[in-house]
């Protein structure tokens, strides 16, 4: 099943069957504002600093305090799966600005205690917005260093180890000025890439102008290394926009790509999905404005439902 978060702050199925949910504590309808999905269980948090780990498929909900002071606009939560002694249980990863403004304060607690704890860290997070769950482990962008063209890798976090890892991009030399993250099939990781343009381009040069969709290698427990293979890549940048909010999914065996992409306007945001394909055509699908979605939230995710307890 294929989720999209809604302009009216609900999830929503392509064809258009709506999940709801109850605040118990206003007895009014939860506005998400945030999710990330893991197993079958979302984690979706609202404006007004609420934060539930749902299953919509047993209606079964743990509801979180926010025990920090920092605008849940700039607080992400993420979840996952840890083993110990031959079971497993769910552990609770936020990450929030520091005061360097740079790097962020990671921080983590297993799913049924209050006790966070901080987890060092020696990287900076880029594209923030585009983090992914699989097997175990969640995914992000990162660089050490905050400077224009850093140089990006792809991070991941084991909630089981409690460790970060690092994993190489399909040109580890590149500079990107888009990367977006997607899980495909639950195996493999894919990837939305768009280099920066060079310095002083050349009129025919259209490095910057090319949007990539790569697909790694499949990924289990032991992964360490991924090879990556290249989808396709689509020229006519202007009809996709900046796409640096983006979130998409693909099909590995047709060759198309559905995106969800929020762009600034004023202060609200546009909300616009398509499909783009190996022929290099654009299909717009919808447009909608929304007043206001964290700036982190997954927009677009494919989500498999399960009969998980949340522990």
């Amino acid at each position: 099943m294929v989720l999209k978060l809604t302009k009216e702050y609900r999830l929503c199925s392509f064809r258009g069957d709506e999940l709801g949910l109850i605040d118990p504590l206003y007895s009014a309808e939860f506005k998400i504002s945030h999710v990330f999905h893991c197993d079958g269980l979302l984690v979706c948090t609202s404006e007004n600093r609420r934060i539930v780990v749902w299953n919509p498929c047993t209606g079964q909900t743990k509801w979180i305090t926010h025990s920090n002071n920092r605008d849940m606009y700039y607080v992400t939560y993420t979840l996952g799966r840890c083993y110990q002694n031959n079971n497993y249980s769910y552990k609770l990863l936020r990450h929030m600005p520091s005061s360097s403004n740079e790097k962020r304060t990671f921080e983590i607690c297993e799913i049924n205690s209050y006790l966070w704890r901080r987890i060092p860290h020696d990287f900076i997070l880029q594209f923030d917005h585009s983090s992914v769950y699989l097997k175990g482990k969640t995914y992000w962008c990162a660089s050490d260093s905050a400077q224009y063209g850093a140089v990006l890798y792809l991070l991941s976090f084991d909630y089981t180890t409690e460790r970060f890892a690092r994993m190489c991009l399909p040109d580890p030399n590149c500079s990107y000025q888009t990367v977006s993250l997607s899980v495909v099939r639950e195996e493999k990781l894919a990837v939305l890439l768009r280099p920066r343009p060079r310095p002083r381009p050349r009129p025919c040069d259209r490095h910057g102008k090319k949007i990539e969709i790569w697909i790694s290698s499949a990924i289990d427990d032991e992964t360490k290394v991924v090879s990556w293979s290249k989808i396709f890549a689509l020229e006519d940048r202007p009809r996709l926009g900046s796409c640096y909010h983006t979130s998409f999914l693909v099909d590995e065996e047709k060759k198309i790509a559905i995106c969800r992409e929020r762009r600034t306007c004023g202060k609200s945001y546009v909300l616009l999905q398509y499909i783009v394909g190996e022929d290099n055509q654009v299909t717009q699908l919808d447009f909608a404005l929304s007043s206001c979605l964290h700036r982190n939230s997954q927009l677009l995710f494919n989500y498999v439902p399960s009969l998980v307890q949340i522990q």
